[in-house]
């Protein structure tokens, strides 16, 4: 009967230090978890913004270009259409 209880209580202790690291182990993740929502949330307003900018840039370029003088002439064209494909590219990439 005594050696009952002692293989008993040997499991109970056992089984409250194993519950204990698994709490702490739980609110680590949990915190982690919330870091991780935290910055996900921070990168999605660093984007919308950023998308923001790319379209008033590109706005910009078609007003500025808008009787096409930059992108006929050969140095300031060539320039000018790739600086465009960037601003297409992160339009594209941003949405």
């Amino acid at each position: 009967m005594i050696t009952t209880i002692i293989i008993l209580s040997v499991i109970l202790t056992a089984s409250i230090l194993v519950n204990i690291n698994q709490l702490r182990k739980q609110e680590e993740q949990s915190e982690y978890i919330e870091d991780l929502e935290n910055s996900n949330t921070n990168y999605y307003t660093f984007f919308r913004q950023l998308k923001t900018k790319v379209n008033q840039a590109n706005s910009e370029i078609k007003n500025v270009d808008r009787l096409g003088a930059f992108e006929s002439s050969d140095e300031i064209g060539t320039a000018f259409h790739t600086i465009k494909e960037v601003i297409e590219d992160l339009n594209k990439g941003v949405e």
